[in-house]
């Protein structure tokens, strides 16, 4: 199951698929305004929302890692 396998991850492993994931992402949203000013519509290959979902996965994820432990 996917959730037991990120919470493998330890905090470097997230750390470093969190700098991806932002560094796609910026890239993702710049393609995608060209794309909108050259074209008039949406990319239709655009995974900027799929991107913003890892992205708030992988950073909950961090956060579980620097709850204090009870």
């Amino acid at each position: 199951m996917v959730t037991s396998k990120i919470a493998q991850l330890n905090e470097s492993d997230l750390e470093y698929l969190d700098q991806l994931l932002h560094k796609e992402f910026s890239k993702q949203c710049s393609n995608s305004v060209q794309w909108l000013s050259k074209n008039g519509y949406q990319d239709p290959c655009d995974k900027t929302a799929t991107l913003r979902k890892l992205m708030e996965a992988v950073q909950s994820q961090k956060k579980i890692w620097t709850m204090p432990k009870w």
